[in-house]
């Protein structure tokens, strides 16, 4: 069926986009000189090896780092604008190009200067911010209402999956070949799912040869097929986007989910190393766990989402609040539970692992909720979600480093974890007291979708 080869191709941008992503976390190892060197050398590039290294201050490996999160905030609300006159189709394929292109600049970049390396990084950032919002554009359009929460899991699992190969594959090549040869390779792989993109993927069904006419007809008895693209000449009602409670509810929800994951997947490696005394090969191995748990939950959560929805145990809006109960609420316990397990490396690893695995989770509440409420509009709504959620990016790591300077035990850390789950259930509390599953803003061109939720309730039954 055409509508899951969809979600599966952009499962796969997701998974080329993040292993671009971290790629230089683990090259940029490398890429650092740590060996005394002439003046001459320090300045610029070492001549003396086959491959270069440069000479790079922590501050400067730093801002090379967090360059990426600079663009990454600023672009997802244009970004969803513009997804949502242009379509999820094109706004991805410049997304994943762009970010390809970018990519295989860096060795390049890099010679020149760290300043030109670090607007690459914040380019890129800017680039890959466009992915969520096209994403979500796309899987409105294929997408029916009870297959929602399966579609979203399947697309957004290539994130969990980059998790788990990412760090592994980057460093095997790295020190099996070279770093450069790193960038070169994921680039290429960005470049061969842009072309597999153009051929394979259409913007909505009816634009689709190859489609079967029964899953075209399958897919306008649900209004998912936007056969015009009408959107384009429709102004976004911003304000009343702005001022709805429903999309307030997605968006902290949001940020609390933020928190936990960019705060476990940047600082667990070194809460893993420097307090329970494992060595790098050990931490990798261990963070790649934590993206296996992640890969489960997102897959796993998406088909029950869908299974409870269809057998009507629970209604749209109740299985949503549900799954975000499972992820972000059920992480914000386990984090706080942390300091129960101080005195056990295995126990404290085991739920650091499970906390982690269920913002998978979120996967089938959040995102799914956004074609809930608005189809037309979920571009903004998720662009909007991004660059409040990317905002954890900077202010989790300034949190560590205020608590953990100089002080870096289990206590101070157990202290993060506390607050990191305090901001959590503050999210999700004000999902469950506020989010909503019908139409909140009405397209001038389209009947009320939760016209479109009933008839596909009444499918179901029909079969």
């Amino acid at each position: 069926m055409k509508r899951f080869l969809v979600a599966g191709m952009c499962s796969m941008i997701k998974f080329c986009l993040l292993c671009m992503r971290v790629n230089i976390n683990i090259a940029i190892i490398e890429m650092v000189q740590t060996q005394n060197l002439t003046e001459e050398d320090a300045s610029n590039v070492t001549l003396t090896t086959q491959v270069p290294t440069y000479v790079w201050d922590e501050e400067t490996r730093q801002m090379i780092l967090s360059g990426f999160f600079y663009g990454y905030t600023i672009a997802p609300v244009p970004g969803g604008w513009i997804a949502c006159r242009l379509g999820g189709k094109r706004v991805n394929l410049f997304s994943l190009l762009s970010s390809s292109i970018l990519t295989a600049l860096i060795p390049w970049a890099a010679g020149v200067s760290s300043n030109l390396l670090i607007v690459i990084r914040v380019l890129d950032g800017m680039a890959q911010g466009l992915n969520n919002a096209a994403t979500v554009v796309t899987l409105g359009k294929w997408a029916v209402p009870h297959e929602r929460s399966t579609l979203v899991s399947i697309a957004f699992f290539g994130l969990a999956l980059a998790e788990v190969i990412s760090n592994p594959l980057s460093a095997w090549i790295c020190s099996a070949y070279n770093w450069p040869l790193s960038f070169y390779t994921y680039s290429t792989f960005g470049a061969v799912s842009a072309i597999l993109w153009v051929v394979l993927i259409y913007e909505t069904p009816d634009e689709d040869p190859f489609i079967s006419s029964n899953e075209v007809e399958y897919l306008k008895g649900f209004d998912t097929g936007d056969g015009e693209n009408n959107d384009k000449n429709i102004s976004v009602p911003l304000l009343s986007i702005i001022k709805s409670s429903a999309v307030w509810a997605i968006v902290l929800v949001y940020l609390a989910y933020c928190f936990g994951f960019y705060f476990i997947i940047t600082e667990a490696p070194t809460f893993i190393s420097e307090i329970f005394g494992f060595d790098l090969e050990t931490t990798g191995w261990l963070m790649s766990i934590l993206g296996i748990a992640d890969c489960f939950f997102t897959l796993t959560s998406g088909v029950c989402a869908d299974f409870i929805i269809r057998h009507k145990y629970l209604n749209i809006l109740q299985t949503r609040k549900l799954f975000a109960f499972l992820g972000t609420g059920l992480c914000a316990f386990l984090l706080i539970c942390m300091d129960f397990f101080k005195h056990s490396a295995i126990l404290s690893l085991i739920t650091l692992i499970l906390a982690f695995g269920t913002l998978g989770c979120n996967h089938s509440s959040v995102m799914p909720n956004v074609l809930d409420i608005t189809k037309h509009y979920s571009g903004v709504i998720i662009g909007i979600m991004t660059s409040v959620g990317s905002c954890s990016g900077f202010v989790g790591p300034t949190l560590i480093g205020a608590l953990i300077n100089n002080n870096n035990t289990y206590g101070q850390w157990s202290l993060m974890f506390k607050i990191i789950g305090g901001i959590q259930l503050f999210g999700v509390t004000i999902f469950l007291l506020f989010a909503k599953a019908e139409e909140q803003f009405h397209h001038p061109n389209k009947e009320n979708i939760s016209k479109q939720e009933m008839k596909s309730y009444k499918a179901i039954e029909d079969n």
